[in-house]
């Protein structure tokens, strides 16, 4: 890929100060580097699309500043994950309810629909969380999420029935009981 050179001549007198910023929010060598990179790139990926900012400096510490929040909340939810012990039985009756939605979806929906759909609408995830856990792209997430969303909208002219797997829907009936979304990523 060639780089550029207006993005190079926009970006370079910044990179010490964007620098300093990556380690002040991390607090560790290591993380703000990561963070340094992933700003750069995600800034020219943006550049290479659109007409890049005059004022370059604060666009990119927002971006850095967005990407460390971003990865500091994908952290505690996979740590608040470990630290809740599962669920051996459910007596609870929201169970009832939540796997005869699931059911019922299992029913209509491809199965990675569904588990798309449950990432970003009930777990909160980002697009880009999503297409990393499931190794697709950002696209082919909206994509899908979209015409989940229009089935559902229109779900009392849906006619097609496929076949249940009962093994899938236990597990996304337990990780949405148990609040634990890698269940559904760990397939």
């Amino acid at each position: 890929m060639v780089v550029s050179p207006d993005y190079e001549t926009l970006v370079t007198p910044h990179l010490d100060d964007m620098r300093k910023y990556c380690f002040y929010l991390t607090k560790s060598k290591w993380d703000g580097e990561d963070l340094f990179q992933e700003t750069l790139l995600k800034s020219l990926v943006f550049f290479l699309h659109t007409e890049p900012y005059l004022d370059v400096k604060p666009f990119l510490m927002r971006v850095a500043r967005n990407l460390w929040i971003d990865d500091c909340r994908k952290r505690r939810r996979r740590r608040m994950a470990k630290l809740d012990p599962p669920k051996v039985y459910y007596t609870d009756n929201d169970y009832v309810e939540v796997r005869g939605t699931l059911e019922w979806m299992a029913e209509h929906f491809p199965k990675r629909n569904i588990e798309m759909w449950l990432l970003f609408h009930y777990f909160g995830y980002t697009m880009q969380e999503i297409a990393d856990d499931m190794s697709c792209s950002i696209s082919a997430v909206k994509s899908v999420l979209f015409r989940t969303r229009e089935w559902l909208r229109n779900r009392h002219s849906l006619t097609e029935h496929r076949k249940v797997i009962y093994l899938d829907v236990e597990r996304w009936s337990r990780a949405v009981m148990q609040d634990r979304p890698q269940e559904i990523v760990k397939h």
